[in-house]
């Protein structure tokens, strides 16, 4: 287990403000911001290569704080891979072991397992230039795993990876990481990277961590207006709240919604498109909120369409490519949005 307390470093001109973080073993945390976040300023702190001004970092109960980064064990898998162009698959994979002055034998054994089970057994004899992008970055993961770490920390590691390999690579290693039984700490700003990966999200702004959470929760129900914007693909809005008869009422510029969130006062409401349903009349269903209006834009973004409507204030919705051909909508034509009170986040 590793727990990071009240960490802050200064770095030219940059700040790491408070950090708290912990990861059991066997837990993938994932460090999701934009670039500029102190994602990777964050890993350095944990690998010894910063020295905090404040704050301590514990692992399995030993304060490793100001250890030097060669007596934490500590694996990292960079995203530019840094592996040495000069020495082969094998070299590659073995020198941290000989660094640490193991035996030959130990080393063959080591490499041998560690090689076989990432599947690059057949690759050792062969020169980094000649690697592909993927093999290259099963070669660096099993330098960084090779050594036994009791920690694993991934520096955007998919970033140069051609987009047609990533969903596979992703797979693999997800798997891999599933079966370490050790902490995981995984950077990127990749949102579907993040809500694939990770069994639980942290994210990052501005040197401060400002909510973590399950994928679920973080996706469904962020906390602030930052972690709503920069997730994206989000109808966000203020509005004032009052309790009345068990739900709370939201008022949003003269429009008036439902939700389950128990809050009063000045508040931000979120409400994702996918969570509202497109139709040509009212349908009828538990759903609390029902709004009409007309339809003003319709955007494709891949597999979806977003359909924004004017239902007395902006809000869009996502439908399928075949619903949408479905529901034969066009702009101007009026259509219903209905969603549910859970799916009307408060903060």
């Amino acid at each position: 287990m590793i727990e990071v307390s009240g960490l802050c470093c200064d770095a030219g001109g940059f700040r790491l403000r408070d950090v708290n973080l912990s990861v059991s073993d066997g837990e993938t945390m994932v460090i999701l911001g934009p670039t500029g976040a102190g994602k990777t300023l964050l890993l350095e702190l944990i690998a010894g290569f910063r020295t905090p001004i404040a704050g301590s970092i514990v692992m399995n109960g030993k304060e490793i704080t100001h250890l030097p980064p060669e007596k934490r064990r500590i694996g990292m898998l960079y995203q530019d891979y840094l592996l040495f162009p000069h020495l082969d698959v094998f070299e590659n994979i073995a020198y941290g072991l000989r660094s640490a002055g193991m035996k030959s034998a130990e080393i063959q054994q080591r490499v041998s397992d560690i090689s076989t089970r990432l599947k690059i057994d057949h690759l050792l004899m062969r020169g980094v230039r000649k690697l592909s992008g993927g093999e290259k970055q099963r070669v660096s993961l099993a330098r960084a795993l090779v050594t036994e770490p009791e920690l694993l920390l991934l520096d955007e590691p998919f970033s140069a990876i051609d987009r047609s390999m990533k969903e596979n690579l992703m797979r693999e290693l997800s798997e891999i990481l599933a079966s370490l039984r050790i902490p995981v700490i995984y950077v990127t700003h990749d949102q579907a990277e993040a809500a694939e990966m990770a069994d639980r999200i942290a994210v990052m702004n501005e040197g401060k961590i400002v909510q973590i959470d399950i994928p679920e929760k973080v996706f469904g129900s962020p906390k602030s207006e930052f972690v709503a914007s920069f997730l994206g693909s989000m109808n966000i809005y203020r509005g004032k709240a009052r309790r009345s008869n068990g739900v709370t009422l939201v008022d949003i510029s003269g429009v008036e919604v439902a939700s389950s969130v128990d809050i009063e006062g000045d508040v931000h409401v979120t409400i994702r498109p996918e969570d509202i349903i497109i139709s040509r009349s009212e349908i009828k269903s538990s759903a609390r909120n029902s709004l009409r209006g007309r339809v003003i834009g319709i955007t494709e973004k891949g597999p979806i369409i977003l359909v924004a409507a004017d239902v007395g204030l902006e809000m869009t919705a996502s439908v399928t490519k075949q619903a949408f051909r479905e529901l034969d909508i066009h702009l101007g034509d009026e259509i219903f949005f209905t969603f549910k009170a859970t799916n009307v986040n408060l903060f």
